[in-house]
């Protein structure tokens, strides 16, 4: 089984620890499909820098296919991230700095080899999100992290080309989204932290109550992690209910480590 998870890679600064952690929504899914057992590939951009290159080295280590991840002259991705004393993770203003990863738009030679994919994943806000809308085969499943986005035109344009929706939010966002699922081919999900999680399929709700653990170390990636074992899970079962409680034994697992997922070292 064939993923292809596209496009942002980044390196993420936690001044309260002083050290640093890869992250960014097609990094974190790729190394947790393969960590699933699933062949992977990250296709985007990694700069020219040191940055880029402990990245790449990461993503050797754990055996994630580069075949179609470039290093483009320039500065990789990079984010400044806090916790609180829960570890909710949060942001500050300027943290982000989107380098290479911003400008970068796949080729063609980068879409022919996605197509040979079983699964994309991907986010919302890439620059090529537009494009593999017209691109996508219909034969792959795909996932689409929408963030915290509470403007839902992008997802209703998009709902019955892609496979899954996945939104971090809260429990207001639910009447909006179990609306906008309603006669659509997509799946919404809703992910709420301690709160559990909803799919949203047609006219149906499905919720899953949060696993328990005795201290979240820090959230980052959390989402990332769910989103990676409910796509894996649902491709495989069509099990909504079964994919739910993976994404949630999976997210449970990432709030024990800092940053987007664990450095890997060989």
């Amino acid at each position: 089984m064939k993923v292809a998870c596209f496009s942002v890679a980044a390196l993420d600064f936690f001044p309260q620890q002083k050290d640093y952690f890869a992250g960014g929504n097609s990094l974190n899914q790729a190394i947790r499909m393969k960590q699933l057992g699933l062949d992977t590939s990250f296709v985007g951009a990694l700069g020219t820098d040191e940055n880029g290159d402990r990245i790449e080295e990461l993503l050797r280590g754990v055996g994630v296919n580069l075949a179609h991840c470039h290093r483009v002259e320039g500065k990789t991705a990079t984010n400044r991230i806090f916790n609180d004393e829960k570890g909710e993770r949060f942001g500050v203003d300027d943290a982000w700095n989107g380098g290479v990863y911003e400008t970068y738009l796949l080729s063609e030679e980068d879409w022919k080899y996605m197509a040979d994919s079983d699964i994309w994943v991907t986010h919302a806000n890439n620059p090529n999100f537009r494009e593999a809308l017209k691109r996508k085969p219909r034969h792959i499943l795909m996932g689409v992290d929408f963030l915290h986005f509470k403007e839902y035109g992008l997802l209703e344009d998009s709902l019955d080309i892609i496979s899954i929706a996945f939104f971090g939010g809260t429990p207001d966002m639910a009447e909006d989204l179990a609306r906008l699922a309603n006669g659509r081919k997509g799946i919404v999900v809703l992910t709420l932290g301690a709160e559990g999680s909803r799919a949203f399929v047609d006219e149906k709700v499905y919720r899953q109550t949060a696993l328990s653990v005795e201290k979240v170390i820090d959230t980052t990636g959390c989402g990332d992690a769910f989103q990676a074992a409910f796509t894996y899970e649902y491709f495989k079962s069509r099990n909504v209910t079964a994919a739910l409680l993976a994404g949630a034994e999976l997210g449970r697992i990432a709030t024990q480590t800092h940053g987007g997922v664990p450095w890997i070292t060989h």
